[in-house]
């Protein structure tokens, strides 16, 4: 096998993983806790609404396969649509906008917020005590996973008081979908995920915080998302 050849097998490996994880695995987590969700709050067929479910998300990929320019991309087009589609078949059923949008976002966190994820991300903190650099580089090779249709810098600044760096989000793929479907107030589901990795900042146990005051995401209305992570410098 050539050199060529190898690059081209491991980049293809690659993509598939990023695939996998962003279209693959994020959808059926939240599948299952929506499954979990409607089970336990409405009184309907549970598998002839999640097959509904199912067949309108394949639908709205293909009709919107255009955003589609790498692999990472196809997955979050598959996470979204997934999301989109649960909105258009429970909307019906549930009768309010919001309450939808109640119902969608608990069975989104009810699948995603699991142990698993938990244990990776107490791990990953643990790994960073006293070390916020080395937290920045774990969420820039995070960020970096998710491909092209996010564009986004990793800004550090120091100050007398403290020091700091903040994930910036100018350009985000779920937020441009579901803008682009009238459905931009579909988003906040998907940001509200990012909650899991920053509630378990301990300042104590870690050494540094995240600074709630400063937060903000293109699905609350900002213009851009900000995820700021600030170590207090000790007085000497």
């Amino acid at each position: 096998m050539t050199n060529n050849s190898r690059i081209s097998k491991i980049s293809k490996v690659g993509d598939f993983i990023k695939h996998y994880m962003f279209g693959h695995q994020a959808p059926n987590q939240f599948m299952s806790g929506l499954k979990s969700e409607v089970e336990n709050s409405l009184d309907i067929d549970t598998d002839t609404l999640l097959q509904s479910i199912k067949k309108e998300a394949k639908e709205i990929e293909e009709t919107n396969a255009s955003s589609i320019v790498d692999a990472p991309s196809h997955g979050h087009l598959e996470l979204c649509s997934s999301v989109l589609s649960a909105y258009n078949n429970l909307l019906p059923e549930i009768g309010d906008k919001n309450s939808t949008i109640d119902f969608i976002s608990r069975a989104m966190m009810k699948g995603v917020n699991n142990l698993s994820m938990r244990a990776s991300l107490s791990l990953m903190l643990d790994t960073c005590k006293d070390n916020p650099d080395r937290l920045k580089d774990i969420f820039s090779w995070l960020m970096e996973q998710y491909g092209t249709t996010f564009d986004w810098t990793a800004e550090r600044k120091e100050t007398e008081k403290e020091d700091s760096f903040s994930i910036e989000i100018q350009n985000c793929y779920y937020f441009n979908f579901f803008s682009s479907q009238d459905a931009a107030f579909l988003t906040p589901i998907l940001c509200q995920l990012d909650s899991i990795w920053f509630e378990m900042v301990d300042p104590e146990k870690h050494g540094f915080m995240f600074d709630k005051s400063r937060y903000q995401t293109q699905g609350y209305g900002a213009p851009k998302c900000v995820f700021p992570i600030v170590m207090k410098k000790k007085k000497s």
